[in-house]
Parts: C-alpha cells; structure tokens; sequence
C-alpha cells in the first residue's frame, strides 16, 4: 500500500449520513405541505366567514294583523289548512287564503304591509333578517290569485327590495303605495307612490307613479296605462253603436210606441263631439225603458276607485221628478255588480230637470234644463264596495222624455 493513499469510509456510515438527509428533506416536505394546507384552509375558512358576514340570514315569521271572515293558512306540505287568526305567525312556504267575502292584513319584519283581499291567495317566498348586516334581508312573496294593496315602509339604511311573483311576471318595489291583482290572464300592478321595477321579456321595466303596468300571457305585449284605467268601450259613442247592445223594457198590457236611440253631434257650446239620445213620444202614457248595454265582467277587487263619469243632458220629459215611484227619470245610469261578500247588487242614479208636481226622487239628481253636466260616483264607497262589475246600462225612462249622454267611462286602478 502506498504511504499516501487514504482510506475509504465504511459503507455504514455513508448510508447513515445519506438516510439523515433524506429524512431531513422528507421532514421539510411535510412542513410545507402542512403550511400549505394551513394557508388554504386558513383562506377558504376567511371567505367563508367573509360570505357569512355578508349574506347569513335567518328567517323570521310574517304576522297576520287583521282577519275579517274565513281566512286559512297552509303549511308547506299542504297536509291541512287551519284557520288563521289575528297573531298567527307564517314562515316561508307557508300560504294565507281567504275566501270570498274575507281579508287579511299581513305584516312583515320590515313593516311591509300587504292587506289581502277576498277570493286572494299569496305564498311567503321568503322573508329573512342579515344576521350581521342588513344586506341579506329579503322580503318576497307570490301572489297567485285575488288582489293586494301593498305599503312598502321608508326604512333607515334598506338595502332590499320588496319582490313579488304572480303567474304573468315580477316585479321589484321600493318604498311607496301599490295595488296587484292577479285576475283573468293578466296581472295589474298600480303604482301611487314609489316606483316598482317589473322583470318583463328579459328586460326590467319601470313604472312610476300614477301608471299601471298591465302582464299577460303573451310578456312582449305588456302595457303600461294611467293608473286609473277606463274599462269601457266607446262610451264617447265616436264608433256610433260599437261595444254597445240595445235593450227595451215596455209596460205590459198597453202597447205604445218604442223608444228611439240615436248618435248625434250637439252643437251647442262645450257640448261634447258625439252623444247617444234616447228619445220617445208615448201615446197613452205608459211606462218604458229605452237603452244601450254593455256587459264588462271586470274584476275591481282592492280597487282603491272605481270611478264611474260621464256627461249628461236632460231636453224633455213629461214626468216630474222620477215619476210615479221615483224610479222614471229621463235619464238613467244602472250598473249590476257582485259586492266583497259575493251578494248581487243593483245600483242606478237618473237626472230630471223640473218636478213641479213634487215627486219623489230617492234615486234622482236634479240639473239644469238643456246644459250638459258632469256626473261622477266612486263606487269604491260603497258598503261593502264592489269586487265584479257585471255590466252597465245606460237609457231613457218614463212616458214621454229626450236625454242624452257622452262620454261615459268606468276609471279602475
């Protein structure tokens, strides 16, 4: 052996030193790995918070104020109805009905008020509080059938909307004053103050107040109109007879001569440009009813008004007052109706010009001989008010009269 080789080192301890640093990296990959993992969790459970910070939220339950006749709640499951009373408290899912002939008010966590009308069904959809904020509070409902008047309150830092579903669209409110009726194949939304946002053919819609939007079946061929919407057809009479059927009723037993109606253009200063005459001529004095119909079948549930005008002039009539019974007038307005208890009703008005004989008039309302007067009636008074108009007539009445009428309109929120 050479005096200047060096000796190598034993085979046990370079494997020694050789399994010390792979262990030694070994122990550095767990560390990271562990770190790594620390920092993931660490950040998904910091989004996490950060998402429950800002959209956690509970429910909270809708109370029931007022109940008037028959109102039921269903649970979700619908396994039964129970009858709802003043205090029940509803959670999401839950329905209210009420029947025909009743109402109920609702009130929300956030003082929203919906009062229900009769013949009405609506369904909590959702109403949470923010458990930290209040940006994830939400109040939203369905209204499926029947009407609503809706108050939505001014709220210190309202970060939400009101939403409400119906089975021909939605809409978004913010604070203010609203009617929705659900009837037929559209919905009606009325707004009186505020404003409200409707989800319309992938657009969003405003309407502002004193408008109604009105949604169909068809979403394209939404309208937006005043809020007091005529329901009549040509009641101005520019299409002469259009949208109108002619009736008479005669006294039985006497034959006599018919009644006569026509479409004139008056002439007279501030007369309007067309009105319908109703004129006759009796030869023995016997009682007849001379008109024109219109059948409606318009639902006026939760109408806040329900404005019945028109122009009316009296020329002749050889029957003072209202005649015999107070129930002849020359000129005469009827409307049949269904009221919110679902009872049939009948209501008229007439006009006459003189009743030197003194007649009774418990139905009449005297104007000046020859001039054109305006008449309006709110029938949204009445008690208990009306939730279907059936149909209006309008017509000459007595022995001998000539009386016209223009521009009549029915005005529905």
């Amino acid at each position: 052996m050479s005096p200047d080789a060096t000796p190598a080192p034993a085979p046990g301890r370079w494997e020694s030193a050789a399994r010390q640093a792979s262990v030694r990296r070994l122990t550095w990959a767990m560390v990271l790995t562990a770190f790594v993992v620390w920092i993931i969790l660490a950040t998904i459970a910091a989004r996490w918070g950060i998402q429950a910070l800002r959209f956690g939220s509970a429910p909270v339950p809708t109370t029931i104020e007022r109940v008037s006749g028959v109102v039921l709640s269903r649970q979700p499951d619908g396994s039964r109805d129970a009858s709802a009373d003043v205090g029940t408290q509803l959670y999401e899912h839950d329905d209210v009905i009420t029947s025909f002939g009743s109402s109920a008010d609702l009130r929300f966590f956030d003082g929203s008020l919906v009062q229900l009308f009769p013949d009405s069904r609506l369904e909590i959809t959702a109403a949470r509080i923010g458990r930290f904020n209040p940006g994830p509070s939400q109040v939203s409902f369905t209204l499926m059938a029947g009407a609503i008047r809706m108050t939505v309150p001014q709220v210190e830092d309202k970060s939400f909307t009101v939403n409400v579903a119906t089975p021909f669209g939605s809409a978004a409110f913010v604070p203010g004053d609203y009617t929705v009726r659900v009837s037929g194949a559209a919905t009606r939304i009325s707004v009186w103050d505020g404003r409200t946002a409707a989800a319309v053919a992938g657009e969003t819609i405003e309407v502002s107040p004193g408008r109604k939007i009105v949604l169909g079946l068809d979403p394209s061929g939404y309208r937006i109109v005043d809020a007091m919407e005529n329901v009549l057809t040509n009641g101005a009479f520019t299409a002469g007879f259009d949208s109108w059927e002619f009736w008479e009723e005669r006294e039985e037993g006497r034959p006599d001569v018919s009644g006569e109606r026509e479409i004139v253009q008056p002439a007279e200063t501030g007369a309007p440009p067309f009105a319908a005459r109703f004129t006759r001529t009796s030869a023995l004095d016997t009682h007849n009813e001379t008109g024109l119909r219109q059948v409606l079948n318009q639902d006026v549930n939760g109408a806040r008004s329900i404005v019945l005008h028109a122009l009316v002039k009296v020329d002749a009539a050889s029957l003072s007052g209202g005649g015999y019974l107070g129930t002849e007038y020359p000129m005469m307005l009827r409307i049949r109706y269904r009221d919110s208890r679902g009872v049939d009703q009948v209501w008229e008005t007439g006009f006459y010009s003189a009743n030197a004989e003194n007649r009774p008039v418990p139905l009449g309302e005297q104007i000046q001989q020859g001039v054109w007067t305006e008449y309006s009636v709110d029938m949204a008074q009445f008690k208990p008010p009306p939730e279907v108009i059936g149909d209006i007539e309008v017509f000459g009445a007595g022995h001998t009269f000539d009386a016209s009428i223009a521009d009549v309109e029915l005005l529905v929120d």
